[in-house]
């Protein structure tokens, strides 16, 4: 991203801080950030109707998302409620955990684009800018700001800020414009099908099973649709031909609770692959600039805390922006630090549960997670 000459600058507006990327972290940094009276721009490059993954919210997701929307009630219009887990995960035998005793409530199955779309209006209300279809083609210090070139649908723009909120996902694009590296702990990758809805699901659980050579997990969708999808290293998959329809479906028939519960699968189309590696940044900000969400960090689904995290790291990055435009100089390195102790205790989190599946620990992707360092 090079620097644009000056006379090459469209349009010209400022803000204290843009936000770049609009899903769930940062919507949740921009809704917290006006709530605080700081004028904030959001900048998102779809316009919210491409496919993104089916999400399935804790019981405490969903009440830090109500929390959020607040005052206004969030409307599950969208929303297919969620019973609990059954996961067959380190025995033959399922384990089922249900929400029906959880003091939270229900979880909730959401299609991602559905959630994000709805954050989005909801932000537009409180009159946070929302620049949809917009790519950022350059950044510039500019003394102790930014100057953010952004190419929207209707010519170039030049916006100026105090600060940025990095909320492009695994890409960093902000945190990788300000030379801060991306360490990686694996090569995860999801391979997803979207069908329709059997039987066997209409108790609306999440299902995860593991298998020799990954796990596998399925989660009801609105519209009584069902996503399911195969996870596992990228060289695991592609030597199973895993990538295309037949390896997909080859793998999935040797599954067991999940092709009994699911049953003959119609003709597979293409389906949608993913990297989900495990992965943070070296840090998570820098003067001006702070990285919330998958940016970052990203956290294997098997954690199931796409969301919440992306509503925590979203809140604590905009508190932490705000005490920094208000001179706590340690602010913003506070935040940093907090962000890498909180993967550390993921990457115990994610052993402990990946230990507790011996049946395969030869096959090359449960030896990588059974002999993974913490740190």
């Amino acid at each position: 991203m090079d620097s644009l000459p000056s006379e090459a600058w469209g349009p010209r507006a400022s803000h204290d801080v843009v936000v770049v990327g609009g899903g769930v972290a940062g919507l949740s940094a921009a809704l917290t950030l006006v709530r605080a009276g700081v004028s904030v721009c959001v900048l998102e490059r779809t316009d919210y109707s491409p496919w993104r993954p089916g999400e399935t919210l804790s019981p405490v997701a969903f009440a830090e998302l109500s929390q959020l929307l607040a005052p206004e009630p969030l409307e599950t219009g969208g929303f297919l409620e969620s019973h609990g887990l059954e996961a067959t995960w380190g025995s033959e035998r399922p384990h089922h955990h249900s929400f029906f005793t959880n003091p939270y409530g229900s979880g909730w199955h959401v299609e991602r684009r559905h959630l994000d779309a709805l954050l989005a209006r909801h932000a537009e209300s409180l009159q946070v800018p929302l620049w949809r279809s917009t790519c950022v083609t350059h950044l510039d210090r500019e003394g102790h700001g930014w100057r953010v070139g952004v190419r929207t649908p209707r010519g170039p723009v030049e916006l100026r800020c105090e600060a940025l909120v990095d909320a492009t996902g695994r890409s960093a694009q902000v945190a990788r414009q300000c030379g801060v590296r991306r360490l990686d702990w694996d090569a995860l990758c999801s391979v997803s099908v979207v069908t329709g809805r059997p039987p066997g699901f209409q108790e609306q659980h999440l299902v995860v099973e593991a298998t020799p050579h990954g796990w596998w997990y399925a989660a009801p969708l609105p519209g009584d649709q069902l996503i399911l999808s195969l996870l596992s290293d990228v060289d695991v998959l592609q030597r199973h031909g895993a990538l295309r329809p037949e390896g997909w479906s080859a793998l999935f028939s040797t599954t067991r609770h999940l092709r009994e519960r699911v049953g003959t699968l119609a003709v597979v189309s293409q389906p949608r692959v993913r990297r989900c590696e495990t992965s943070r940044l070296e840090q998570a900000a820098g003067p001006g600039w702070v990285a919330v969400g998958d940016a970052a960090a990203m956290w294997d689904p098997l954690s199931s805390s796409g969301i919440l995290k992306g509503l925590r790291t979203g809140r604590a990055a905009a508190q932490a922006l705000c005490a920094a435009l208000g001179g706590n100089s340690g602010a913003l390195e506070d935040y940093a630090r907090q962000q890498a102790e909180e993967f550390n205790r993921y990457l115990s989190a994610r052993q402990a549960h990946y230990t507790l599946e011996q049946r395969w620990a030869g096959e090359d992707f449960w030896r990588r997670r059974l002999d993974a360092p913490v740190e």
